[in-house]
């Protein structure tokens, strides 16, 4: 029987707010119809949420953001090693900040070119893409890293500390030396670009054991997402993540696309994340038609085969506060919408994230 689970946080909004669920979404009204709707509970502050979206308890597979990367990239470095995610980033006036550019196929392959002689008997540098990358460190120790995810750092005052805090240092200026060399960057600052001109070691940790999911749950599944850190883990965990391109960007993910692939597989868990950005940023009419595109090109087809092969259909939209999943194979006497109506009504199910994913993945 085949299943399929639709994870999509931030569709669900607070109660009396913004709604883009009370729209006309039809897969979705009909999807509630024929099984039941439930609330989730928030989601728990977590170092590795994406291991709820896989079904697992929240105390299994947490681990850092390097040892992720490594994994995303099918890296398989000694036991005893540190794992850090290598940012391509830009280096100005003392401050190192994310680029609002990605570098081109070009570009990428010219920069790693030169990248690649920073390697050293210690640190094996892994190529990844466009500006995510990775570094081992063959040895253990205690550090203090810094992550350029949530905005500029100053270099004197970020530099890596801690063991092997000489050889990280050195990487970084011998990075700042090689690529800001390159012809490349000359040419992205004389068209007033940022240039991409150092490699930033961050988010340091060791690998942790991962329950083997395709063991625990006697068959293999296929994980579609844009996440390069749910790639990672999903391959700690035995199962098999597709390629990314398809859920990239909110306004750029192919729903049709994704809704072909699953419809050949037995089993297949979804992350789309791009609601999450849109209604951070406000975007509410774009977050509408994110939605109503969601509805037709993804849910639509999964519902016409729920129907017709009576396969299982969940979807799932977990956010820090309660909210809302709703599962085709469940079925009640009680109508709910699935919208934020929903969370205000006393008496209904309560489940964890990982319980409901687990919920439909052993169905």
């Amino acid at each position: 029987m085949r299943r399929t689970v639709v994870i999509a946080p931030g569709l669900v909004g607070e109660p009396g707010g913004d709604s883009v669920l009370r729209q006309n979404l039809p897969s979705l009204q009909t999807l509630s119809e024929l099984g039941m709707v439930c609330k989730l509970d928030a989601m728990p502050p977590l170092e590795t949420p994406e291991a709820l979206y896989l079904g697992m308890r929240p105390s299994e597979a947490q681990m850092a953001q390097g040892p992720l990367t490594v994994s995303a990239l099918g890296a398989d470095p000694p036991e005893r090693s540190t794992h850090f995610h290598l940012s391509l980033l830009t280096l100005e006036h003392e401050t190192v900040s994310k680029p609002a550019y990605v570098p081109t196929k070009e570009e990428e392959r010219a920069l790693w070119e030169v990248a690649k002689r920073l390697d050293t008997r210690s640190l094996t540098l892994l190529q990844g893409e466009l500006l995510d990358h990775a570094l081992v460190w063959e040895g253990l120790g205690d550090f203090l890293s810094w992550s350029p995810e949530s905005g500029p750092l100053t270099l004197k005052d970020h530099l890596p500390q801690g063991d092997a805090e000489v050889a990280l240092r050195r990487l970084i200026d011998d990075s700042v030396n090689l690529l800001g060399e390159l012809e490349l960057n000359q040419k992205r600052l004389d068209d007033g670009l940022p240039p991409f001109n150092i490699l930033w070691p961050w988010g340091h940790g060791r690998r942790v054991s991962v329950p083997n999911l395709a063991l625990r749950r006697g068959e293999p599944a296929v994980v579609e997402s844009g996440s390069l850190r749910l790639q990672g883990l999903t391959r700690l965990a035995g199962y098999s993540h597709v390629d990314r391109s398809l859920v990239g960007t909110a306004m750029k993910t192919k729903f049709s696309k994704v809704a072909q692939r699953c419809l050949t597989r037995e089993l297949t868990l979804v992350l789309i994340e791009g609601a999450t950005n849109l209604r951070e940023l406000g975007r509410l009419e774009e977050l509408e038609w994110f939605a109503k595109e969601m509805d037709r090109e993804l849910l639509g087809p999964l519902l016409d085969d729920a129907i017709k092969l009576k396969s299982v259909v969940s979807v799932l939209a977990p956010s820090d506060t309660a909210a809302l999943g709703m599962s085709s194979a469940s079925r009640s006497d009680r109508q709910l919408p699935f919208d934020e109506r929903a969370l205000e009504e006393k008496g209904v199910a309560i489940l964890s994230l990982s319980e409901a994913v687990e919920a439909t993945v052993t169905e």
